[in-house]
């Protein structure tokens, strides 16, 4: 029962930073500056929620891939604003 919860948060968690990836790249193809903002709204949101659930999933059940995930979701996060700011300027 343990293993198919952690299957199904890496799972979630997965989905959301491709999504949030998916909205972003989206925005930044536009060239309204107002979507582009509201789509790095919704990316950002989805990644600070997937590293908050693979975070308090790491604090119960300590594993190496949920460290991962959190390292790779805060890559990211990091890696839109650069671009998103680089775009603005």
């Amino acid at each position: 029962m343990e293993e198919n919860k952690d299957k199904k948060v890496i799972m979630l968690s997965l989905a959301s930073l491709l999504i949030g990836s998916l909205l972003y790249i989206f925005g930044m193809s536009l060239d309204n500056q107002m979507t582009m903002i509201v789509n790095y709204a919704i990316a950002m949101l989805l990644y600070i929620c997937s590293f908050l659930a693979v975070f308090n999933n790491n604090k119960i059940n300590p594993k190496a891939i949920y460290k991962y995930l959190m390292v790779l979701s805060s890559f990211l996060l990091i890696l839109i604003t650069i671009a998103s700011l680089s775009k603005m300027i």
